[in-house]
C-alpha cells in the first residue's frame, strides 16, 4: 500500500507546481467572417492540446481565453477592454480583418498587453499599439515584391491593377505603385473593387474596349479571394488571358477547383506554400485535418506559429528567472529581441523579429561606390517605422496554378539575411546569383522539382540502425538550372557514397522544363527507436540535399503530382507491414561552419546556413505474429514447466524443486541476452525488457517460495508450509498473468 500512495502523492505534488498561462484569442465567431475566425480557434485548440500534451508533467501548462470580435470595431474594442482586465491574461492573438485590429489597438497598447496577429499586416496597427505583433508579411513588402516579380522575372509591363477598396487593398496599391515607379514598371489602368463584389457583369462594365485589353501585360489582383474568384473568370470571358499576379489571399481552394480556362497563367504571391512546407508543417496538416474533417487555413497556420511564438516566450522567461512570474512585458522584450541567430522555427518557416534594414543599406552603398553604377547617390536607408522588430521577416515566393497545385515557379527571388553575402555582393552579381533591384538585393533562386518512388525495401537493418532500398528518382528543371548540379543531389543519410548505386533510367533535356530520372539502390541510416519492441512502429528515413549549394541558391521542391502513393509491398525481412508515407520539403542544418570564415563573423555568431532538403519517410508496422512463436512462446514454457514443478514435485524434495527453478532463472538470463544480441545497444529499456523482468520477477518469487516452505518443512510444519507453499504460488501467477496481460494492452493499444 505504501507504494502507490508514494506515487500518488508525487503526481499530485507534479499537478500542483505546473503553472498554467493563460493566452487569448480575440477573431470573429460569428457573421461573414465566422468561418476565418473558426479557423484561427481551432488552430489555437489543437495547438494547447498538443503543447499540453507533449509538455505533460513539466511546469507550464497552456490554457486559451476565446472570445468573438464579431469582425465589428465596436464590440471588439469591448471585448479587449475585458480581456486586458483579466490579470491573468498574459497575452492575446488575434483579428482577420484590419478594422478590429485597428479599433482594439490603443486598449492592447495601454495596457501592454502583448498582441500577435496571425492575418493582420497593417503597419497602422503596429503604429498605435507598440505591443503588437504580426506573423504574416505586411501589406507594403507584399505589394513590393509583386510589382517586382512581375518586372524582372516575368518580364512584363503595363500592368492593369486592380485592388479592394479599405485599409488592406489601398495599403497594397500604394505599395506597388511606389516600387513600380521606382524600377520603371507601368501601371496602365487601377479599377477599385468593392470586396462583397458580386455583379456577374463587373468586367464588361469596366473593361469594354477590347483594343485597350489586349495593350495590358499583365493583371496585379490586390484583392481578398472572394473578390478575385468573382472577376477572375469574367476577365478571362472578356478575352483578357494575360498572366494575373494576386496576392496571399488567394492561395484557396476556390481557385483550385475553377475550371482551367480561368486558372491559366494565375500567379500567387506567399510567404507560405504547402509544397514545400516542413515536416512540422505536414504533421500540423495531418493532425488538423484528422481533428476537424477539413484541410487548414493559411490562417490556422500562421495562428499556431503566433501560439508557438508564445509559448517560447514563456519558456525562455520561466527557465532564465526561476520562480519569478511571467509577465506581459516581458514576453512583449522576447519577441522584440528574437533574431535570425535565435529564429524560432515554426511550421512556416523561420520565425523572427530583428532585423537590420541599416546594414543592407551601408553595404548596397559601399557596392555602388565600388562599382560606379547608378547615380552614385547613397542607397536609400529605409526609414525605421515605429513598428520596427515587431513585423515579421518573411521570404516570399510565387506559386503557379498548374494542374489543379499551386507550383513553385522556376525562379524566386529571396532578400538576403547575412551580412557575408552583403559585403560579397560584387561576386554575386558578376555570377548571377543576386541582382539588386531599386537598391535592394535579391538572392536568385533556382527552383529543382523532386520526386522518387520505391519499388522495393531490400533490408531493414535493425542491428546496424540502415535501411536498403531501390526507388526511381526524377529531377525536373528550367534553363537556368545548370544540370550538373543534379549529380550534386545526394543523400545526407547514405551509410557511404559506395552504398549509392545508380543508372540513368531516363532523360529528356530538349525542353524548356528538362526532366532526368535515376534508378537507384541506395543503404541509409536511420534512428529507430526501439523501445516498445516488439510492438514497434518504424520510420524509415531518406533526406536529399545539394552538397554545397545552400537554400538561398537551390530550392527542392516535391514533384508530388507524379509520385505514387500505392503502398510498398515488398519489404524484408518479411516481419513489416506498410502504414505509409510522406514526402516533404525542410531546411537542413550541418552542426559546423565548415571552416568559412564568412559563417563566424564576430565572438559568439555562428551563421545559421541552412541547406535545403526533400525528404521521404516510410513508416512500417512490425508483424506480431511470428514473435508469439519465437519470443513469447519459449518465454512462457520456462514459465509453464518452472509451475508445473512447483506444483507436482512433493514439498520435500527440496533439491529438485530448487534446481529446477535456478535451471528456469539461468533459461531466461540465457535467452535474454541471446535476444539483446540481435539489437543494436541503446540508452533504454525496451518493452521485452520488461516482459524479462517479470519473469525474473516470478522465478525469484518461487525461488524464495521454496526456502521458506522448505523451513517450515524443516521446522515439522507440513501442513502450514502446503498452505503457504499454493498461496505463494497462486499469487505469483495471477500476478504474473495480470501484469504480462496489463502489459500486452498498455503495449498494443496505448503506445502506438
Amino acid at each position: 500500500m505504501l507504494l502507490p500512495l508514494l506515487l500518488l502523492q508525487m503526481l499530485l505534488c507534479t499537478a500542483v507546481s505546473a503553472q498554467t498561462y493563460k493566452i487569448g484569442v480575440l477573431v470573429p465567431l460569428s457573421g461573414s467572417s465566422a468561418e476565418k475566425g473558426m479557423a484561427i480557434t481551432q488552430a489555437a485548440r489543437l495547438f494547447i492540446d498538443e503543447y499540453n500534451r507533449t509538455h505533460r508533467g513539466s511546469d507550464i501548462q497552456l490554457d486559451l481565453m476565446i472570445r468573438d470580435d464579431f469582425d465589428d470595431a465596436e464590440k471588439a474594442r469591448a471585448a479587449a477592454i475585458e480581456m486586458v482586465s483579466d490579470p491573468s491574461l498574459l497575452a492575446v492573438m488575434g483579428h482577420y480583418h484590419a478594422t478590429p485590429a485597428l479599433a482594439t489597438a490603443s486598449v492592447f497598447n495601454e495596457a501592454g498587453m502583448p498582441f500577435l496577429s496571425p492575418w493582420v499586416s497593417s503597419n497602422e496597427m503596429l503604429a498605435i499599439n507598440q505591443s503588437a505583433f504580426t506573423v504574416n508579411v505586411t501589406d507594403s513588402d507584399q505589394g513590393a515584391y509583386m510589382a517586382t516579380y512581375l518586372k524582372e522575372v516575368l518580364k512584363k509591363d503595363n500592368v492593369l491593377l486592380i485592388y479592394n477598396t479599405g485599409q488592406m487593398g489601398t495599403a497594397l496599391k500604394q505599395a506597388f505603385m511606389d516600387k513600380a515607379k521606382a524600377i520603371g514598371l507601368t501601371v496602365s489602368k487601377t479599377l477599385e473593387v468593392d470586396p462583397a463584389l458580386s455583379a456577374p457583369d463587373w468586367a464588361r462594365k469596366n473593361l469594354p474596349d477590347s483594343t485597350e485589353n489586349a495593350s495590358f501585360g499583365a493583371i496585379a489582383a490586390l484583392t481578398h479571394s472572394e473578390t478575385g474568384a468573382v472577376f477572375l473568370p469574367q476577365l478571362r470571358q472578356q478575352g483578357m488571358k494575360q498572366p494575373v499576379m494576386a496576392v496571399f489571399n488567394w492561395v484557396s481552394d476556390k481557385f483550385i477547383d475553377m475550371a482551367d480556362q480561368y486558372t491559366d497563367n494565375v500567379h500567387v504571391v506567399s510567404p507560405f506554400m504547402w509544397e514545400i512546407a516542413n515536416q512540422d508543417a505536414t504533421r500540423f496538416f495531418r493532425l488538423y485535418k484528422t481533428r476537424y474533417n477539413q484541410k487548414p487555413s493559411f490562417a490556422a497556420v500562421m495562428a499556431w506559429d503566433s501560439l508557438l511564438l508564445f509559448a517560447n516566450g514563456v519558456e525562455n522567461l520561466t527557465a532564465a528567472n526561476p520562480g519569478q512570474p511571467v509577465t506581459r512585458s516581458g514576453i512583449r522584450d522576447f519577441l522584440t529581441g528574437i533574431d535570425l541567430q535565435h529564429a524560432i522555427e515554426g511550421i512556416s518557416g523561420l520565425l523572427y523579429f530583428k532585423q537590420n534594414e541599416e546594414m543592407t543599406a551601408h553595404y548596397v552603398t559601399e557596392y555602388k561606390a565600388r562599382s560606379q553604377t547608378g547615380t552614385g547617390k547613397p542607397a536609400t536607408v529605409p526609414i525605421p517605422s515605429t513598428g520596427a522588430n515587431r513585423m515579421i521577416h518573411r521570404d516570399l515566393y510565387v506559386a503557379q496554378i498548374v494542374n489543379d497545385l499551386f507550383r513553385l515557379m522556376p525562379v524566386q527571388l529571396i532578400q538576403p539575411r547575412e551580412e557575408y553575402v552583403l559585403e560579397n555582393l560584387d561576386e554575386g552579381m558578376a555570377n548571377g546569383s543576386l541582382r539588386l533591384i531599386d537598391d535592394e538585393p535579391y538572392h536568385v533562386v533556382n527552383v529543382l522539382f523532386v520526386g522518387t518512388d520505391v519499388t522495393r525495401i531490400t533490408d531493414v537493418n535493425l542491428k546496424d540502425m540502415t535501411w536498403t532500398v531501390e526507388l526511381f528518382l526524377w529531377f525536373k528543371w528550367s534553363s537556368e538550372l545548370d544540370s550538373r548540379d543534379i549529380d550534386r543531389i545526394v543523400a545526407v543519410n547514405a551509410v557511404n557514397d559506395k552504398s549509392d548505386r545508380s543508372e540513368v533510367f531516363m532523360e529528356n533535356t530538349a525542353h524548356s522544363i528538362k526532366y532526368r530520372a535515376y534508378k537507384k539502390r541506395i543503404t541509409l541510416n536511420s534512428v529507430y527507436n526501439l523501445a516498445l519492441f516488439p510492438f514497434d512502429t518504424q520510420v524509415l528515413h531518406l533526406s536529399l540535399a545539394h552538397i554545397n549549394k545552400n537554400s538561398t541558391q537551390l530550392l527542392l521542391a516535391p514533384d508530388t503530382r507524379h509520385m505514387e502513393t500505392l503502398p510498398v509491398t515488398d519489404i524484408k525481412p518479411q516481419e513489416w507491414n506498410y502504414e505509409g508515407r510522406e514526402f516533404y520539403s525542410d531546411l537542413y542544418r550541418y552542426d559546423s561552419t565548415f571552416g568559412n570564415p564568412d559563417y563566424r563573423r564576430h565572438k559568439g555568431y555562428k551563421s545559421p546556413i541552412y541547406f535545403s532538403s526533400i525528404n521521404l519517410d516510410i513508416t512500417l508496422k512490425r508483424i506480431l505474429n511470428p514473435y508469439i512463436y519465437t519470443f513469447f512462446m519459449p518465454l512462457l514454457i520456462i514459465l509453464g514447466i518452472n509451475m508445473m514443478l512447483v506444483f507436482w514435485v512433493p514439498l520435500d524434495q527440496f533439491a529438485p524443486r530448487i534446481n529446477a527453478t535456478l535451471s528456469a532463472l539461468i533459461g531466461i538470463l540465457l535467452y535474454h541476452m541471446t535476444q539483446k544480441n540481435a539489437f543494436p545497444k541503446v540508452g533504454y529499456s525496451m518493452i521485452v525488457d520488461k516482459y524479462f523482468l517479470l519473469a525474473y520477477v516470478f522465478v525469484v518469487m518461487m525461488i524464495f517460495s521454496n526456502m521458506t516452505v522448505q523451513r517450515m518443512m524443516s521446522q515439522g510444519h507440513k501442513e502450514q508450509a502446503k498452505i503457504w507453499n499454493t498461496r505463494i504460488s497462486l499469487s505469483a501467477i495471477v500476478l504474473c498473468f495480470s501484469l504480462y496481460s496489463g502489459l500486452t494492452i498498455w503495449s498494443l493499444y496505448f503506445q502506438n
